[in-house]
């Protein structure tokens, strides 16, 4: 919806600045002052879009826990990757790696620190609206023992030879099925 809106409003100004450009008969003024109102409006329409579907889409997790791992990640199967958008996909996806073993959660930072969360503790998993490089992003909310939740936005990992993505969500799928919001096919990922 948002693509379509925005699309809409480019083809509009180059329409109208074609138009423009082909009317001899206006003045010069009448020219400019149209395409001022068609650059005004469609930087309206782009600003009213952001502000309403994408700003603060990233989750700010300020509340987390990190400690330095004591032990070695062999077990843990890594179920998030960056997908590349020039930077923006910064302002999308939450900065950690995020990694799951038979019991636990657990997200590591920039600095290798990791934090742990307990399976069970996941409130919801579910995918978001937006999509980078064909990579549906999902979301992960886990209830903290101070009451407070945490929010992880990601891309899976999930390709033909990677399937741990799938084991993440048949897991949780078979802890508690009522924190699944959105049902997996392969069409849906």
């Amino acid at each position: 919806m948002i693509k379509r809106i925005i699309i809409l409003s480019l083809v509009y100004t180059i329409v109208i600045l074609a138009l423009t450009l082909n009317m001899d008969k206006l003045g010069n003024l009448y020219v400019f002052l149209l395409l001022l109102f068609n650059i005004v409006l469609a930087t309206f329409i782009i600003r009213f879009i952001y502000k309403k579907h994408l700003k603060g889409f990233k989750p700010k997790n300020s509340e987390i826990l990190y400690s330095t791992p004591q032990t070695s990640d062999n077990q843990l199967k890594k179920i998030s990757t960056r997908p590349f958008l020039f930077g923006l996909e910064k302002k999308f996806i939450s900065d950690d790696e995020l990694f799951f073993d038979e019991k636990h959660f657990y997200a590591i930072n920039k600095e290798q620190k990791k934090a742990t969360f307990k399976l069970a503790d996941i409130t919801e998993i579910s995918k978001t609206s937006l999509q980078i490089n064909n990579r549906r992003l999902w979301q992960v909310k886990i209830k903290q023992d101070n009451g407070k939740e945490i929010v992880f936005k990601f891309a899976h990992n999930y390709t033909l030879w990677n399937k741990n993505f799938l084991d993440f969500y048949e897991k949780i799928k078979s802890i508690n099925p009522t924190v699944v919001k959105t049902k997996w096919n392969l069409w849906s990922i």
